[in-house]
């Protein structure tokens, strides 16, 4: 990290990193323009709607930066338009036209809003494998975009000229990110848009006809709200609150991203940032729909840049925000962000693709996976993949179920979540060995257990490898004070902030001293190696106790999780 979280970096380079964000959001401005395609719109209305789209994304990156109060994660975590949106807002627009169009969002807007204070007592059913699922897919959507836009796939067969600035804009970029130090590093995104636009200008890519047709837009306008009514159609009210459902999880993942590459110690999301983050993404929504747009949703791209240049300040994410809203005054500038070449778009695009991509994947391996958590993450993902090398297969589909099968992300996601609640059925958070310790694969024995325990419970990795040890070096030390012949037995419990380890044995209590005992008192002393071990039992684990109930001795293990 260059510019931390909490840092604010000079004026120029907030400016300039805000400025390269609104670049990268910019490409996602093409939902809206294929809502605007599919209903016909006018020119004039097209430009106004556009200017007010950007002013939405504008509000919901500000709201989303507030590091204080009931709203904003604190993260730079701006906006985008997204696919979740697509199928429902298509459905209402030509079902009621743009005032069900506007009206629905908002609806689907406070159903994520008042979601946000129940993620506490729904946290079960998004396990961070899931949030680390739900982050691949959404680099898969990505990355498959921009590839699309790269190989020319619904459009004209690429030309060499397409190639080279395809070459051009992903070379620029990945080469100052790898390579690059300093400035070039942080605004290789920025630098490479526009070694892409010079390019796309120099070989035809970009048409001057298209940039001629910038002279019908002003180059300064207030944006018209004649247009804008609401309307609401309870048939609609399902596809919209699945969508809604599914943006949630999203905001969800991205800002769990957030909190992991701006905290080197980061163990599992922090649920406050997060329910506030939701919120202001289902405000971001209802803003949108207000403004007369369709539904926004957390950026994964704009996380995936930040952590790729190293500038993670919410500082940047205030700039981006300005710089939108001011954007929206500009019809002549947004006409141009427009009209972003498709090689440009699709190279910058792959690029954010593969952090997403790694974020992922790194979040899933994180856990421990059983079968059933194993099949949950290959199904959801087999399923998501195919919805993305199928992109049609559910517009034939009645309009309530069209957003589950139209996007990769909304299939793979309801999957993963319908399998997760499935496969919770007889799931246990609480297992039992019975221990002979003078087994000579008693370790073994050890290990297993706690490997199998570990996977069902979907815990972290290097927690339970160091519970495997802790508990086997407490077998070892709790042997000398059993009674000869008799078992032990061992009771683990958890939950996601908890492991808790119980010893229960017959025989003499083992002493656990706070402090180390001397190397006088460990020599001199009988018991003075058992003082040593009750001592490192102690430092193995993040709190040790032991009683005596009847004829038995119980020593109580926790480990933070």
């Amino acid at each position: 990290m260059i510019y931390c979280v909490d840092e604010v970096p000079p004026l120029h380079i907030t400016v300039l990193s805000g400025l390269q964000h609104v670049g990268l959001i910019a490409i996602f401005l093409i939902f809206p323009i294929v809502l605007i395609t599919e209903l016909g719109i006018p020119v004039s209305l097209s430009a106004n709607l556009l200017s007010l789209a950007v002013i939405a994304l504008g509000v919901a990156a500000l709201l989303q930066a507030i590091p204080k109060g009931p709203v904003g994660s604190g993260f730079l975590c701006p906006a985008n338009y997204s696919a979740i949106y697509l199928a429902p807002a298509l459905a209402s627009a030509k079902m009621g036209g743009l005032p069900l169009l506007f009206g629905m969002t908002v609806f689907a807007g406070v159903i994520e809003s008042a979601l946000s204070p129940l993620l506490r007592r729904i946290r079960p059913l998004f396990p961070p494998e899931l949030s680390g699922l739900v982050i691949f897919l959404v680099g898969t959507t990505v990355g498959s975009l921009g590839f699309r836009y790269l190989i020319g796939v619904g459009a004209d067969t690429p030309t060499p000229n397409d190639i080279f600035v395809a070459l051009m804009t992903l070379g620029v970029t990945a080469g100052l990110n790898v390579w690059g130090k300093g400035q070039p590093w942080v605004f290789c995104a920025l630098i490479g848009m526009i070694a892409g636009y010079g390019a796309s200008a120099l070989t035809g890519v970009l048409p001057l006809a298209a940039l001629e047709n910038l002279h019908l837009l002003p180059l300064m306008a207030f944006p018209t709200v004649d247009h804008i009514g609401w309307s609401f159609s309870s048939a609609l009210a399902l596809p919209f609150a699945i969508s809604a459902l599914v943006a949630t999880i999203k905001a969800v993942a991205v800002i769990t991203a957030c909190q992991r590459i701006n905290n080197a110690g980061w163990v599992r999301p922090e649920m406050a940032s997060l329910s506030r983050g939701v919120l202001a993404d289902g405000l971001g929504t209802i803003s949108s729909g207000a403004l007369g747009s369709m539904g926004v949703n957390a950026s994964p791209t704009a996380v995936a840049l930040s952590a790729a240049t190293g500038v993670t300040s919410r500082a940047v994410g205030f700039a981006a925000g300005g710089l939108l809203i001011a954007l929206g005054f500009f019809p002549k500038i947004v006409g141009l962000l427009v009209l972003m070449p498709r090689p440009v778009m699709g190279s910058l695009l792959v690029f954010v693709a593969s952090f997403i991509l790694v974020n992922g994947i790194q979040t899933m391996a994180a856990r421990m996976l059983d079968t059933r958590r194993t099949l949950v993450i290959g199904l959801a993902a087999s399923a998501g993949i195919t919805a993305e090398m199928v992109p049609n297969m559910g517009w034939e589909m009645p309009t309530a179920i069209q957003p589950l099968l139209t996007s990769s992300l909304v299939l793979g996601t309801i999957t993963a979540l319908a399998l997760h609640m499935l496969f919770r059925i007889g799931q246990r958070q609480r297992a039992t060995l019975v221990l002979d310790p003078a087994a000579p694969d008693a370790s073994k024995q050890i290990a297993d257990f706690l490997e199998d325990c570990g996977r069902a419970w979907g815990a972290r990795r290097d927690v339970m490898e160091r519970v495997s040890f802790g508990i086997t070096q407490a077998i070892e030390a709790v042997h000398e004070f059993a009674s000869a012949g008799r078992s032990i037995r061992i009771d683990a419990r958890f939950d996601e902030f908890n492991v808790d380890i119980n010893l229960t044995y017959e025989g003499e209590l083992i002493p656990l001293p706070e402090r180390r005992p001397s190397n006088e008192e460990i020599i001199e002393s009988e018991d003075g190696h058992l003082q040593l071990a009750g001592y490192m039992l102690r430092r193995n684990a993040d709190g040790v106790t032991a009683s005596r109930s009847g004829d038995e001795n119980v020593v109580q293990f926790h480990f933070d999780h």
